[in-house]
Protein backbone atom coordinates (compact mmCIF):
# COMPACT_ATOMS: atom_id res chain seq x y z
CA UNK A 1 0.00 0.00 0.00
CA UNK A 2 0.97 3.76 -0.57
CA UNK A 3 -0.09 6.90 0.52
CA UNK A 4 0.69 10.27 -0.25
CA UNK A 5 -0.77 12.75 1.72
CA UNK A 6 -0.55 16.59 0.66
CA UNK A 7 -1.24 19.56 2.57
CA UNK A 8 -2.58 22.64 0.19
CA UNK A 9 -0.89 25.27 1.86
CA UNK A 10 2.98 23.73 1.39
CA UNK A 11 3.24 23.01 -2.37
CA UNK A 12 5.26 25.27 -4.49
CA UNK A 13 3.71 28.21 -7.12
CA UNK A 14 3.21 26.53 -11.11
CA UNK A 15 5.49 28.15 -13.19
CA UNK A 16 4.12 31.42 -15.29
CA UNK A 17 4.92 29.77 -18.56
CA UNK A 18 2.67 27.05 -17.71
CA UNK A 19 -1.58 26.83 -18.00
CA UNK A 20 -3.22 26.47 -13.95
CA UNK A 21 -5.61 23.74 -13.69
CA UNK A 22 -9.21 25.18 -13.77
CA UNK A 23 -10.34 22.33 -12.04
CA UNK A 24 -9.88 18.37 -11.60
CA UNK A 25 -12.59 15.63 -11.98
CA UNK A 26 -12.43 12.64 -10.48
CA UNK A 27 -14.62 9.44 -11.25
CA UNK A 28 -15.38 6.44 -9.15
CA UNK A 29 -16.30 3.61 -10.97
CA UNK A 30 -17.80 0.32 -9.88
CA UNK A 31 -15.30 -2.88 -9.78
CA UNK A 32 -17.19 -4.10 -13.36
CA UNK A 33 -15.02 -2.44 -15.23
CA UNK A 34 -11.95 -4.70 -14.34
CA UNK A 35 -13.74 -6.94 -16.21
CA UNK A 36 -12.53 -5.38 -19.41
CA UNK A 37 -9.81 -8.86 -19.68
CA UNK A 38 -12.94 -11.51 -20.13
CA UNK A 39 -14.45 -8.83 -22.67
CA UNK A 40 -11.65 -8.89 -24.65
CA UNK A 41 -11.19 -12.35 -24.48
CA UNK A 42 -14.84 -12.97 -24.92
CA UNK A 43 -14.86 -11.07 -28.09
CA UNK A 44 -11.70 -12.82 -29.85
CA UNK A 45 -13.01 -15.74 -29.00
CA UNK A 46 -16.33 -15.26 -30.54
CA UNK A 47 -15.08 -13.70 -33.77
CA UNK A 48 -12.18 -16.44 -33.87
CA UNK A 49 -15.45 -19.24 -33.70
CA UNK A 50 -17.55 -17.39 -35.82
CA UNK A 51 -15.14 -17.49 -38.64
CA UNK A 52 -14.28 -20.89 -38.19
CA UNK A 53 -11.40 -21.46 -36.28
CA UNK A 54 -13.88 -24.74 -34.83
CA UNK A 55 -14.97 -26.17 -37.63
CA UNK A 56 -13.50 -29.58 -38.19
CA UNK A 57 -11.90 -31.19 -41.60
CA UNK A 58 -15.26 -32.85 -42.97
CA UNK A 59 -17.00 -29.30 -42.32
CA UNK A 60 -19.10 -29.77 -39.23
CA UNK A 61 -19.09 -27.39 -36.18
CA UNK A 62 -16.82 -28.43 -33.66
CA UNK A 63 -16.66 -25.87 -30.76
CA UNK A 64 -12.48 -25.18 -29.90
CA UNK A 65 -11.15 -26.59 -27.08
CA UNK A 66 -8.11 -23.99 -27.00
CA UNK A 67 -10.57 -20.63 -26.78
CA UNK A 68 -12.60 -22.29 -24.11
CA UNK A 69 -9.78 -23.47 -22.42
CA UNK A 70 -8.28 -20.29 -22.79
CA UNK A 71 -11.31 -18.45 -21.48
CA UNK A 72 -12.37 -20.25 -18.73
CA UNK A 73 -8.48 -19.57 -17.26
CA UNK A 74 -8.99 -15.39 -17.87
CA UNK A 75 -12.37 -15.55 -16.31
CA UNK A 76 -10.86 -17.30 -13.28
CA UNK A 77 -7.63 -15.11 -13.13
CA UNK A 78 -10.18 -11.89 -13.37
CA UNK A 79 -12.33 -13.31 -10.84
CA UNK A 80 -9.46 -12.52 -7.98
CA UNK A 81 -9.62 -9.25 -8.63
CA UNK A 82 -12.90 -9.33 -7.04
CA UNK A 83 -12.35 -11.81 -4.49
CA UNK A 84 -8.96 -10.81 -2.91
CA UNK A 85 -7.23 -7.37 -2.30
CA UNK A 86 -3.41 -7.96 -3.20
CA UNK A 87 -1.68 -5.44 -1.37
CA UNK A 88 2.30 -5.69 -1.89
CA UNK A 89 3.01 -8.14 0.95
CA UNK A 90 -0.36 -10.35 -0.24
CA UNK A 91 1.32 -10.20 -4.29
CA UNK A 92 4.96 -11.01 -3.26
CA UNK A 93 3.81 -13.72 -0.45
CA UNK A 94 1.69 -15.15 -3.63
CA UNK A 95 4.83 -14.84 -6.18
CA UNK A 96 7.01 -16.73 -3.95
CA UNK A 97 4.25 -19.55 -3.31
CA UNK A 98 4.12 -20.26 -7.02
CA UNK A 99 7.79 -20.18 -7.52
CA UNK A 100 8.02 -22.54 -4.44
CA UNK A 101 5.46 -24.97 -5.80
CA UNK A 102 6.87 -24.47 -9.34
CA UNK A 103 10.24 -25.98 -7.93
CA UNK A 104 8.79 -28.17 -5.69
CA UNK A 105 7.45 -30.01 -8.77
CA UNK A 106 10.48 -29.74 -11.10
CA UNK A 107 12.19 -31.47 -8.19
CA UNK A 108 9.58 -33.89 -7.58
CA UNK A 109 9.51 -34.51 -11.49
CA UNK A 110 13.31 -35.20 -11.82
CA UNK A 111 12.43 -37.09 -8.14
CA UNK A 112 9.56 -39.39 -9.34
CA UNK A 113 8.79 -38.46 -12.80
CA UNK A 114 5.49 -36.94 -11.87
CA UNK A 115 5.27 -34.95 -15.33
CA UNK A 116 3.52 -37.64 -16.97
CA UNK A 117 0.25 -37.77 -14.51
CA UNK A 118 0.67 -33.68 -14.36
CA UNK A 119 0.15 -33.60 -18.52
CA UNK A 120 -2.69 -36.11 -18.34
CA UNK A 121 -4.53 -33.79 -15.64
CA UNK A 122 -4.09 -31.08 -18.01
CA UNK A 123 -5.37 -32.88 -20.72
CA UNK A 124 -8.40 -33.80 -18.50
CA UNK A 125 -9.54 -30.19 -18.98
CA UNK A 126 -11.54 -30.07 -21.79
CA UNK A 127 -13.97 -26.86 -21.62
CA UNK A 128 -15.98 -25.85 -24.48
CA UNK A 129 -18.23 -22.70 -25.45
CA UNK A 130 -20.70 -22.30 -28.39
CA UNK A 131 -20.70 -18.96 -30.55
CA UNK A 132 -23.45 -17.80 -28.57
CA UNK A 133 -22.33 -17.93 -25.05
CA UNK A 134 -19.34 -15.63 -26.43
CA UNK A 135 -21.31 -12.88 -28.41
CA UNK A 136 -24.23 -13.00 -25.69
CA UNK A 137 -21.40 -12.82 -22.72
CA UNK A 138 -20.06 -9.63 -24.94
CA UNK A 139 -22.53 -7.75 -25.70
CA UNK A 140 -24.27 -8.19 -22.40
CA UNK A 141 -20.55 -7.14 -20.99
CA UNK A 142 -20.43 -4.11 -23.30
CA UNK A 143 -23.74 -3.26 -22.12
CA UNK A 144 -23.11 -3.04 -18.69
CA UNK A 145 -19.94 -0.87 -19.03
CA UNK A 146 -21.56 1.43 -21.57
CA UNK A 147 -24.19 1.84 -18.51
CA UNK A 148 -21.64 2.02 -16.02
CA UNK A 149 -19.93 4.96 -17.96
CA UNK A 150 -23.26 6.59 -18.67
CA UNK A 151 -23.95 6.53 -14.95
CA UNK A 152 -20.25 8.18 -13.98
CA UNK A 153 -21.61 11.67 -16.13
CA UNK A 154 -24.56 11.83 -13.15
CA UNK A 155 -22.02 10.98 -10.26
CA UNK A 156 -18.35 12.28 -9.93
CA UNK A 157 -16.26 15.10 -8.23
CA UNK A 158 -15.00 18.30 -9.19
CA UNK A 159 -12.32 20.26 -7.95
CA UNK A 160 -11.48 23.42 -8.60
CA UNK A 161 -9.46 26.71 -7.05
CA UNK A 162 -12.61 27.14 -4.42
CA UNK A 163 -14.37 24.46 -3.37
CA UNK A 164 -14.96 20.52 -4.33
CA UNK A 165 -18.23 20.14 -5.83
CA UNK A 166 -20.54 16.38 -5.18
CA UNK A 167 -22.44 15.79 -8.48
CA UNK A 168 -24.75 13.29 -7.80
CA UNK A 169 -28.23 12.08 -8.76
CA UNK A 170 -29.53 12.82 -11.97
CA UNK A 171 -31.43 16.06 -11.48
CA UNK A 172 -28.05 17.75 -11.01
CA UNK A 173 -27.86 17.49 -7.18
CA UNK A 174 -24.79 18.80 -5.69
CA UNK A 175 -22.92 19.10 -2.22
CA UNK A 176 -20.07 21.45 -2.00
CA UNK A 177 -17.05 22.47 0.51
CA UNK A 178 -14.53 24.67 0.66
CA UNK A 179 -10.71 23.28 -0.60
CA UNK A 180 -9.15 26.34 1.82
CA UNK A 181 -7.22 23.75 4.40
CA UNK A 182 -7.96 20.80 2.32
CA UNK A 183 -5.51 17.07 2.62
CA UNK A 184 -5.60 14.42 0.73
CA UNK A 185 -4.32 10.83 0.31
CA UNK A 186 -3.67 8.88 -2.39
CA UNK A 187 -3.58 4.82 -1.50
CA UNK A 188 -2.51 2.10 -4.07
CA UNK A 189 -4.13 -1.13 -1.77
CA UNK A 190 -4.68 -3.55 -4.80
CA UNK A 191 -1.53 -4.20 -7.33
CA UNK A 192 -4.19 -6.59 -9.03
CA UNK A 193 -6.48 -3.08 -9.87
CA UNK A 194 -3.42 -0.75 -10.50
CA UNK A 195 -1.96 -3.11 -13.46
CA UNK A 196 -5.27 -3.17 -15.00
CA UNK A 197 -6.39 0.11 -14.78
CA UNK A 198 -3.73 2.21 -13.00
CA UNK A 199 -6.24 2.32 -10.96
CA UNK A 200 -6.50 3.41 -6.75
CA UNK A 201 -8.07 5.13 -3.87
CA UNK A 202 -8.18 8.98 -2.79
CA UNK A 203 -9.04 10.29 0.68
CA UNK A 204 -9.87 13.78 0.92
CA UNK A 205 -10.06 15.59 4.53
CA UNK A 206 -11.93 19.03 4.08
CA UNK A 207 -10.78 21.54 7.14
CA UNK A 208 -14.80 21.84 7.53
CA UNK A 209 -16.21 18.27 7.82
CA UNK A 210 -15.22 15.44 10.51
CA UNK A 211 -16.00 12.92 7.87
CA UNK A 212 -13.41 12.13 4.87
CA UNK A 213 -14.49 11.83 1.33
CA UNK A 214 -13.17 8.45 -0.07
CA UNK A 215 -13.16 7.73 -3.65
CA UNK A 216 -12.53 3.98 -4.73
CA UNK A 217 -11.73 3.20 -8.35
CA UNK A 218 -10.13 5.95 -9.55
CA UNK A 219 -8.73 5.14 -13.22
CA UNK A 220 -5.46 6.94 -13.82
CA UNK A 221 -5.12 7.58 -10.16
CA UNK A 222 -1.11 8.85 -10.34
CA UNK A 223 -2.03 11.64 -12.93
CA UNK A 224 -5.44 12.56 -11.30
CA UNK A 225 -2.79 12.98 -7.95
CA UNK A 226 -0.61 15.05 -10.07
CA UNK A 227 -3.08 17.55 -11.38
CA UNK A 228 -4.80 18.20 -8.10
CA UNK A 229 -1.24 19.09 -6.67
CA UNK A 230 -1.08 21.25 -9.22
CA UNK A 231 -3.99 22.77 -8.40
CA UNK A 232 -3.95 23.27 -4.92
CA UNK A 233 -0.19 24.86 -5.28
CA UNK A 234 -2.34 27.36 -6.80
CA UNK A 235 -4.97 27.79 -4.54
CA UNK A 236 -1.90 27.77 -1.71
CA UNK A 237 -0.51 30.26 -3.60
CA UNK A 238 -3.84 32.69 -4.27
CA UNK A 239 -4.25 32.01 -0.31
CA UNK A 240 -0.92 33.62 0.52
CA UNK A 241 -0.89 36.44 -1.90
CA UNK A 242 -4.68 37.52 -0.09
CA UNK A 243 -2.82 37.13 3.45
CA UNK A 244 -0.10 39.47 2.63
CA UNK A 245 -2.32 42.26 1.00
Amino acid sequence: MTANEVPAAHHPSAPKGEREPRSVIIRPWPKVVFLWPTLLVAIVCWISQAAGVGEAPDGTHHYSRLLGNTFITVFFVNMLVFTFDFSRIKSITLLVLVAAVVLGLGWADATWGIAGGLRSVIDWVDVRMNTQFYGFLSVFLIAVLLTVGVNTRFNYYEINHREILHHHGYLGDITRMPTQGLRFNKEIYDLLEFLLLRSGRLIFYPSTSREAIVIDNVIGVNRVEERIKELLSVVAVRITDEDSL
